[in-house]
């Protein structure tokens, strides 16, 4: 019930807001329009971030973010404007009568038309109530005045220069003959009636006596016909004594002579044939009063006839080579389309107009590093083919493969966690596996997996030569077991690992293909590979034309744009690899100056040094690699969520 009165208030109050606006704006409507306006929509989302722990290392979680997104709604707002049948402001609606109101009225409502007080009638003229006397009107209300040409009390006729003989004044300016008498044209003298009347070219004498004209003779019948010497010739007459005149229609010489049809007007390519009748000209026929060609085969849907014969397309069409008919023309032409009027092309299925005016192809799903090229049919860009199975998404192609590694751009190759580029030219270089304790006298067949040659043997976890002296040695190769040898370490182990760092190039991207960002702090958390700039689809990307080399420090400085104002923000970035290699050079060279200041009594206790140091660095091979693993699952959750949020 509650509900049912809330309906009814509601109601209610709409019906009164319709009053009080009709009693603001009298003879005003309203209409709803469907209008659009932006409303702020409150989202979520899913935003990544990393937790890490002793026992499990780096660990992707997500929290949820809620952020404002414009949106664009629509609703109904009423619109006011003069009723139907009124014009003008809403706050002053004024009727409008589609006939003009006659002189003392006005326009009441929508063409209808109402008389001044005093007035009235169909012409609203003015109303005497107790009427007006004969020769008089109703001048203004109530008062009433002699009509024109009269005067006096009893509104008497007026004749200005009086009647003659035989007449009197019985109207206003007219006099009027006696009996047996009547006036002749405008004249004022009455002349004798005679019954019949006199034909013409004669006249009465007397009262019923009648005689032909000078110049004029009695045919015997009661006429009088004209007297003319010479002969008048076809369709003329005898006017009057001695002048002939061409007969009704006809028209000729000064004479009355050589008598031709006359027409009013004849159409263009038409002649008069007899009098107001009008022919056409051979190759012409008479429609709605013109003479139009005629072209005995029909002229094409956009084309008319413009001469006997003779067809011509109408304005924006051409005829066709095909079938010499007349379509319509599209000077641009229209591929993937057809013209379907002038200037105007109409696309093929599977086609849209695009911003170009120019059909294009549509792909109901979207190319990937590729382009459009046909309908639902997709080509890749340079550098790119189809990936496995798909024909809209196109992967990257390394011209050397990219084993053990991810093809990201063409010829650009990201080596997974252990490999490294063999080669500073992207599109020749392999990945290897990588050694971080090196591999001198050997071959490391896997990340931190090193195989000694022939003739050689692991010393704690170096290939050396092979001694008929006892020494401790480690002839395993796990790869997760690395043992130092604090003894012999030589002046080459110590410049092994320097030379690693020192490959920077004089724009810093000749030997590194991932560049992640770098602050004071170091590098972030969530940092992944900035991508180069290769197409429209790495954007976001790092254009290197905007970044210069930091020699100093190894690191790529880069400008947010390419302006050369030294207040732009800069962003620095650090190579992934470089910075990988540079941490083990620097375990290494540490390890190093351990061994150099050792004394004898290490040497003698060596093997249980040995021990105690390769049980130590087991352990922190075995952190390090529940790192590597976390921060490479960790990659690729971020590059799932990356593509589920793209």
């Amino acid at each position: 019930m509650s509900h049912i009165r809330c309906l009814w208030v509601c109601l209610g109050l709409i019906i009164a807001f319709l009053y009080f606006v009709r009693g603001l704006y009298p003879n005003a409507c309203s209409k709803q329009q469907y209008v659009s306006y932006t409303r702020q929509v409150h989202k979520s989302k899913l935003v990544p971030y990393q937790e890490h722990s002793y026992w499990r290392g780096w660990q992707t979680k997500y929290r949820t973010e809620y952020f404002y997104q414009d949106e664009i709604a629509y609703r109904f707002e009423p619109k006011y404007s003069c009723c139907e049948g009124y014009e003008g402001s809403i706050y002053d609606c004024k009727p409008v009568c589609k006939n003009k109101c006659p002189t003392n009225g006005f326009c009441a409502s929508p063409d209808q038309c109402s008389c001044k007080q005093g007035y009235g009638g169909s012409e609203c003229q003015p109303i005497c109530p107790l009427g007006c006397g004969k020769n008089e009107f109703c001048d203004l209300p109530s008062v009433c005045s002699c009509k024109s040409g009269y005067h006096g009390e009893n509104c008497l006729p007026i004749c200005p220069g009086g009647c003659g003989d035989h007449s009197f004044c019985s109207e206003p300016g007219k006099c009027e003959c006696e009996p047996f008498y009547k006036t002749l044209g405008n004249g004022t003298d009455c002349r004798p009636v005679c019954s019949p009347e006199c034909g013409p070219n004669s006249s009465c004498q007397e009262p019923n006596l009648c005689t032909c004209l000078e110049g004029y003779k009695d045919d015997g019948r009661g006429s009088c016909l004209p007297i003319c010497q010479e002969a008048c010739g076809p369709n003329s007459r005898c006017l009057k004594p001695g002048l002939c005149e061409c007969e009704d229609g006809y028209a000729g010489d000064e004479r009355g002579a050589n008598c031709q049809p006359v027409c009013s007007s004849c159409p263009e390519n038409g002649s008069c044939l007899s009098p107001s009748v009008c022919t056409c000209n051979p190759g012409y026929v008479m429609k709605d009063n013109r003479c139009e060609p005629h072209c005995e085969e029909d002229c094409s849907d956009y084309g008319h006839c413009v001469a006997p014969n003779r067809c011509e397309c109408y304005p924006g069409h051409e005829v066709t080579k095909v079938d010499m008919k007349c379509a319509p023309m599209c000077t641009k032409g229209c591929p993937n389309g057809f013209c379907f009027s002038p200037e105007k092309c109409v696309c093929n299925f599977g086609y849209l107009m695009g911003p170009n005016n120019t059909c294009e192809p549509q792909c109901s799903l979207n190319c990937v590093h590729g382009q459009c090229t046909h309908p639902d049919t997709c080509s890749c860009d340079p550098g790119y083919r189809f990936k496995e199975n798909s024909t809209h998404i196109c992967e990257a192609i390394c011209e050397s493969g990219c084993k053990n590694g991810d093809c990201v751009a063409p010829n650009v190759c990201i080596c997974h966690d252990g490999y490294q580029p063999n080669d500073r030219n992207p599109s020749t270089s392999v990945c290897k596996p990588q050694c971080a304790e090196g591999c001198e006298f050997g071959d490391c067949v896997a990340p931190h997996e090193c195989h000694c040659w022939p003739d050689y043997e692991k010393i704690n976890g170096v290939c050396k030569p092979q001694e008929t002296t006892t020494q401790p040695t480690d002839t395993t190769s796990e790869p997760n077991t690395i043992t130092v040898d604090l003894t012999t370490t030589t002046e080459t182990d110590l410049t092994s690992p320097t030379e690693v760092l020192q490959v920077h190039h004089t724009n810093c991207t000749g030997g590194c293909m991932c560049w992640i960002e770098y602050d004071e702090e170091g590098t972030f958390n969530t940092a992944k590979c900035a991508k180069i700039c290769v197409d429209p689809e790495d954007e976001p990307c790092l254009n290197l034309d905007n970044c210069h080399c930091d020699l100093p420090s190894g690191q790529l400085v880069c400008k947010e744009d390419s302006s050369e104002d030294s207040s732009s923000e800069e962003t620095h970035y650090i190579c992934k690899m470089q910075q990988l290699k540079k941490a083990r050079s620097e375990a290494e060279v540490r390890a190093h100056e351990s061994t150099k200041s050792s004394t004898k009594v290490m040497v003698i206790l060596g093997s249980c040094a040995g021990i105690i140091l390769g049980a130590a660095i087991a352990v922190i091979a075995t952190k390090y690699y529940r790192r590597s693993a976390s921060r490479r699952s960790y990659e690729a959750d971020e590059a799932i969520y990356a593509n589920d949020f793209e």
